[in-house]
């Protein structure tokens, strides 16, 4: 650094957003399906919105591989067991409302291939990075955390990643309409939170929504709608909520 470099804030920078490093979204459902037979005729059935370039098929599970993108390890793979499926997406360099797109003409193609009654849970992780003006160690250590970094001495080590992790359970949210009336809204999805440094680029907040709905409901068009729709809810969740509270001060106010 020289004398006329600026010294680091520590901070994410002001006109830095989440770069996205990985998406999933699962379902489970009711009854089980048999897997003895079909895999083919399936990935066929689907090729239009997930062209499979790898196909792998198990006693118990199907998973389906398509590169997706320019960059390394770029994949859009759908992966089917008897009561679950799951799209993982690893590296994404499309936009998350054509992924969600993707994955919805996939559940819908099959809801009327395997005639699942219903869903008992869904699920939608949103990962990325954000970059910072220095270190991310420094910014979740001193600031969002209150932490005075003499004390981590007492490890006797160097601290490589520094991370925070929260979980929020479902909940009732009270609602106010007009002056007086107000009503207990369920918010019925659970999110697990990690903050950290990013261990191979300090430089980089990683940030993790690992969401879940319990409970079960009919397969239908509606839910299959409502579950690829939480893909935006959750990624709006990070960048916004989770965001707003990491650069928020000691007195609650975001500079």
């Amino acid at each position: 650094m020289t004398e006329t470099d600026p010294k680091p804030t520590n901070r994410p920078k002001a006109d830095a957003e989440l770069e996205p490093r990985a998406y999933a979204l699962a379902a489970n459902f009711y009854p089980a399906i048999g897997l003895s037979k079909g895999g083919y005729k399936f990935a066929g059935e689907i090729s239009e919105y997930l062209e499979a370039r790898s196909v792998t098929l198990e006693a118990n599970q199907w998973t389906f591989s398509q590169p997706l993108g320019t960059a390394a390890g770029g994949l859009l793979q759908l992966i089917v067991t008897p009561t679950a499926i799951q799209f993982d997406i690893p590296n994404p360099t499309h936009r998350i409302e054509w992924i969600a797109d993707r994955c919805r003409m996939v559940l819908e193609v099959f809801g009327e291939t395997f005639k699942p009654k219903m869903v008992l849970g869904s699920a939608v992780k949103v990962v990325g990075t954000i970059q910072v003006d220095g270190d991310a160690r420094e910014f979740l250590a001193k600031h969002v955390s209150a932490l005075d970094p003499k004390r981590l001495t007492m490890l006797k080590r160097p601290i490589h990643l520094y991370g925070i992790r929260i979980f929020c359970p479902p909940y009732q949210k009270v609602v106010t309409k007009g002056k007086k009336s107000t009503k207990n809204v369920p918010v019925p999805w659970q999110v697990n939170i990690k903050a950290e440094s990013l261990l191979e680029d300090a430089t980089k907040l990683y940030l993790e929504a690992d969401a879940q709905w319990p409970g079960a409901a009919e397969w239908a068009e509606p839910k299959i709608q409502e579950i690829v729709g939480n893909f935006k809810l959750v990624r709006d969740y990070l960048e916004n909520d989770v965001m707003e509270f990491l650069q928020s001060t000691a007195t609650g106010e975001t500079p």
